[in-house]
């Protein structure tokens, strides 16, 4: 049985659980890889109201009773933690500290959010998904330790499942954005993407998301049914926000993957590095809109149903060999020294375990 203990801070909100975490964290448990957890949902229980600063110190006073080794926390944005709070944890009990920032942010459009500097200030180690402007953040706010993790999926979420024909050539899954005031960086090229798309490819595209009228617009999807979109084309087609960020892609490529899909995306510098085993066989990428065009007509024209297929069943095999959330919460944990077998933890996964329950 192991002596470790893990205080989990996970980032909820609404009826959305992080269940690519409570349910690893459940069969950890079960199988005496980790010898307990706790779960925290500071986010949640702050939208849900009452006094925002006496559930922090909630989070304090359960870090002095429950005593982890370690504390992983995740997007802290709307928190309010300060440098103050981490200081009261840690003289509350001796633990190594992971913040896990999974979402992007720049430099100056789309900042990193005050609770998340005074995060990576006081963790251990801090683990974002680009290695450029996203990890700079964190080194210029006095982080000790920037490390790279890149977006990854829940398989519980998106379950392997028979691959067949599609209705569509290409599923475009993205919402339009139009912000008053400061957005993500790159809003305008991905309205021009899914205009040009739409010129383009007509009939044979799909578009899934809030605010898209013309050729294709479906409409919105919910963010664990968007898998049912994806599979409705051969293609799925993206223009990321965070161009320029090194090594980024969100959440949609690895869903993307798992779920069957030639991705068609973004070059991101460090591209051809990450993908130089794959790149040109379920995963192609451009570094304009046109090209990117060019490249998906160029694919579709060149390969039979059957190929597709067989892609599709490549791309999944790769999610679920370096993309899962299970597997991504191992390496965090084990960011220093072994904390979790990774072999025993894989024999160990079910994803029809019960995920945890803030405990």
């Amino acid at each position: 049985m192991s002596e470790h203990r893990v205080l989990y801070v996970p980032n909820e909100d609404g009826d959305f659980r992080q269940v690519g975490f409570r349910r690893p964290f459940a069969d950890l448990v079960a199988n005496g890889l980790l010898g307990a957890v706790s779960i925290f949902s500071l986010q949640l229980r702050i939208k849900n109201g009452g006094d925002a600063e006496q559930h922090r110190q909630a989070l304090v006073e359960r870090v002095r009773e429950f005593r982890p080794t370690i504390v992983l926390m995740q997007h802290l944005r709307a928190t309010g933690l300060r440098a103050r709070h981490f200081a009261q944890m840690r003289a509350a009990a001796d633990f190594d500290l992971v913040y896990h920032e999974g979402d992007p942010y720049s430099k100056y459009l789309h900042p990193l959010p005050l609770s998340a500097r005074a995060a990576g200030k006081a963790a251990d180690v801090v683990f974002t998904v680009g290695t450029g402007t996203f990890a700079e953040n964190f080194r210029s706010s006095g982080a000790k330790d920037v490390r790279y993790s890149p977006s990854s999926f829940e398989p519980e979420r998106f379950r392997a499942e028979t691959l067949g024909s599609r209705e569509h050539d290409i599923v475009i899954v993205a919402n339009r954005n139009r912000p008053r005031f400061r957005g993500h960086p790159n809003w305008r090229d991905r309205i021009a993407f899914v205009t040009y798309m739409q010129d383009r490819f007509r009939g044979r595209l799909a578009v899934f998301g809030n605010g898209w009228d013309g050729p294709g617009a479906m409409g919105p999807v919910e963010f664990s049914k968007q898998d049912e979109a994806i599979k409705s084309g051969w293609v799925t087609a993206n223009w990321d926000h965070y161009a320029d960020e090194a090594s980024y892609f969100s959440n949609r490529l690895p869903i993307s993957f798992a779920s069957g899909s030639i991705h068609a995306t973004t070059e991101h510098p460090e591209y051809r590095k990450i993908f130089s085993e794959v790149a040109g066989d379920f995963i192609t990428f451009a570094k304009s809109i046109e090209s990117l065009g060019d490249s998906i007509e160029d694919l579709l024209a060149r390969t039979s149903v059957s190929e597709r297929l067989a892609m599709g069943e490549r791309a999944r095999t790769y999610a679920y060999r370096h993309c899962r959330q299970d597997n991504q919460l191992v390496a965090m944990l084990n960011f220093a020294s072994s904390v979790v077998d990774p072999s025993a933890a894989s024999d160990a996964w079910n994803l029809d375990s019960r995920p945890l329950a803030d405990v």
